[in-house]
């Protein structure tokens, strides 16, 4: 197949990578994928990983803002998808982003849409409290709304969120688990972890984006109740979201207890989660984190790491009681307790990872391409 995919992002300079690069660099090998490479003003200077995808630039106008550069690229973007899908004679588009979606759906290829979570949310989110957020928000629910019940078939990341598509007259649902690539991600001693990265004692470890989705509030506010470090691993995006916790912390008086690494390429995420005696999972309640199950949960278990999460609905119904969940400051304080009193059982955690690899799940979602276009080559 010739795919083309149109990412939620920079594909290379993002410093957290998308399912989508798992999936796709692995489809690489058999497929010719094409990527619109969005070139966002806010990574330019970040160092670009290595992709099997070839990559097609799709900048025009630079922006720091992520939903102006959106919107003045958009004339570009519908003329740039329409010739890609003509001079590269495209079989089939995979996208996940809100206006270059729209574009696609006009380029006469066949859409395949993956709702990875409530996008209306995750556009809004970099506009917390404001007038422009809730605009945001509208706009692009009514757009994702169009996208989605325009395409061929959707992707999805949970039965919750099939069943919200249902809800839309939405009938051509695959449901494609997030996963985590076990090849990189592996256990390593704990203590020599935590000795490499200078960290003594009992380490409580989030990995992940420092955004207003997360909810490190919780975890600092119940850190003066438990002796333990607060290792933060991982960049903050478009927003000053990891500032607020800093000055949070210093107010409570744990400032000192609580280690911020920045970003970390995925390679070498396994010294960092090995570190950890808990891998944590804090989301604030909202449709975007309660019924999409992210990455991160499975980057801890491959690396034989017990998970405590903020309690999800997807979550609970994906992984059961293989996962630790807490309702607040009180049951957060008396899970990290019950969970450090356990023998931790890697082989176990490790186990349930497996059963999530990249490798696996990019089968289950090339076979979904395959028979849209099967089934659009008979139309």
């Amino acid at each position: 197949m010739k795919i083309l995919v149109i990412p939620t992002t920079d594909w290379i300079r993002h410093p957290v990578p998308n399912r989508l690069n798992f999936i796709f660099d692995s489809l690489a090998e058999e497929h010719d994928v094409y990527v619109l490479h969005f070139g966002l003003k806010k990574f330019s200077n970040l160092p670009a990983r290595e992709t099997k995808c070839r990559l097609l630039k799709a900048s025009w106008i630079k922006a720091e803002d992520p939903s102006l550069y959106y919107i003045l690229n958009f004339p570009y973007h519908l003329w740039k998808i329409r010739s890609i899908v003509k001079s590269l004679d495209i079989d089939i588009i995979l996208s996940t982003n809100i206006l270059p979606s729209f574009a696609a759906n006009f380029a006469g290829a066949p859409v395949v849409f993956d709702y990875l979570d409530h996008l209306e949310e995750s556009a809004s989110i970099y506009y917390p409290g404001s007038a422009l957020g809730a605009i945001i928000k509208q706009v692009v629910s009514r757009i994702t709304k169009y996208n989605l019940r325009t395409a061929r078939s959707v992707i999805t990341v949970t039965r919750e969120l099939s069943q919200f598509l249902q809800n839309l007259g939405i009938k051509d649902i695959a449901v494609i688990p997030n996963g985590v690539d076990t090849s990189v991600l592996k256990p390593m001693p704990m203590q020599e972890a935590k000795n490499s990265l200078g960290l003594k004692g009992v380490v409580l470890g989030y990995v992940g984006s420092l955004e207003h989705w997360v909810d490190l509030e919780t975890v600092v506010s119940a850190l003066p109740r438990i002796d333990a470090t607060l290792l933060v691993v991982g960049p903050g995006l478009f927003t000053d979201y990891g500032d607020g916790i800093k000055r949070m912390a210093k107010d409570l008086g744990v400032r000192d207890r609580i280690v911020f690494t920045g970003a970390v390429e995925y390679a070498q995420l396994s010294r960092y989660i090995s570190a950890m005696d808990i891998g944590l999972n804090p989301l604030k309640m909202m449709k975007k984190n309660e019924y999409a199950a992210g990455g991160k949960v499975f980057n801890y278990l491959a690396c034989g790491k017990p998970v405590l999460s903020s309690r999800m609905v997807s979550l609970e119904r994906l992984l059961g009681d293989e996962i630790y969940y807490y309702d607040d400051v009180k049951s957060f304080t008396e899970e990290t307790k019950k969970i450090l009193a356990k023998a931790v059982d890697e082989k176990k955690y490790r186990s349930i990872a497996e059963e999530y690899d990249w490798c696996s799940i990019s089968k289950d979602y090339e076979k979904v391409l395959e028979k849209v276009v099967e089934d659009t080559s008979f139309t």
